[in-house]
């Protein structure tokens, strides 16, 4: 569904939420990382992260028609619950890919990240040069599993990187794969590669920050090589005409939050200074093609 019939389908929502407006809603929200869960829970929780921030934002702007209950489930569980729910059934942070937009209703973007990028250890370094190409970046990942067959990534069991490193993921050998599951998968792989127990690691370059305790680790980290520049977490529904109401309601939250200092806060206040401009300035402009032009 393209960006300017998600806004359309919004404005018309919200003229029944408007008629509506008496009749809270329950909405459920399951989480598989036990810091988000601890944080939406608890109102006085201070967000670590650029996904918290961002969430708690929509979350504490949704006014009082909407009653929002926080379960912690893994994401395996969510997915079956909101297969079968007939009740509002979400989750957060979801990337928006081919497969899950046959099945699932999707916000406007609540947070925006700089695009994964692959860590190994130093002792790697010599050997990457052949699979990089004349920008320094991964060329693909296949390719690079070829040069290094006995080494191992983590990755999460049921977790979209996107379209674009999911097709690569799937033409990796399995033998490389190190998959794990389970309600805090995020915490367990990083934890894995931080301990040595693996050798290859993607991640966004703040989570991995995030994660490591913002310690000098000894690791070389690249880009891979025509993968998306940023990527997108939205809130993920069933589908329903609740479900349907709920996304409405949170995508006018999001449209007048983008150009806040607060939306933007909620970002830079976890990355580098060094970065706060380029992604500020990516908001804005995504907030003038995908928001103002669909509705001029």
């Amino acid at each position: 569904m393209g960006w300017c019939n998600k806004i359309q389908q919004t404005l018309v929502l919200l003229l029944c939420i408007c008629v509506h407006a008496h009749a809270a809603q329950t909405v459920h929200i399951y989480l598989d990382d036990q810091l988000d869960f601890e944080l939406f829970k608890n109102a006085k929780s201070k967000p670590e992260n650029i996904a918290g921030a961002t969430n708690k934002l929509v979350f504490a702007n949704l006014g009082e028609q909407t009653q929002v209950v926080f379960t912690k489930a893994s994401f395996n569980r969510t997915i079956k619950i909101m297969e079968n729910a007939d009740f509002p059934a979400c989750t957060v942070n979801k990337i928006d890919t081919v497969d899950r937009t046959s099945k699932f209703l999707f916000s406007l973007p609540v947070n925006f990240y700089w695009s994964h990028k692959l860590y190994t250890f130093n002792n790697n370094k010599t050997n990457m040069a052949a699979i990089l190409n004349e920008k320094g970046e991964i060329k693909s990942l296949p390719e690079m599993f070829k040069a290094f067959q006995n080494k191992l990534i983590v990755i999460a069991d049921n977790f979209s990187y996107g379209d674009f490193l999911d097709s690569q993921l799937r033409k990796v050998d399995r033998q490389n794969l190190v998959i794990r599951g389970g309600s805090d998968h995020y915490e367990t792989v990083h934890r894995m590669f931080i301990l040595g127990r693996v050798d290859f690691l993607l991640s966004y370059p703040a989570e991995f920050h995030r994660y490591s305790n913002n310690e000098e680790l000894p690791v070389q980290s690249y880009h891979i090589a025509n993968a998306p520049k940023v990527v997108i977490g939205h809130i993920m529904c069933n589908k329903n005409a609740l479900s349907e109401k709920f996304i409405a309601q949170v995508n006018s939250v999001l449209i007048e939050l983008y150009l806040s200092q607060e939306f933007i806060e909620a970002h830079t206040d976890y990355l580098p200074a060094t970065e706060h401009s380029a992604l500020e300035e990516y908001i804005k402009q995504f907030y003038q093609d995908k928001v103002i032009k669909n509705n001029a």
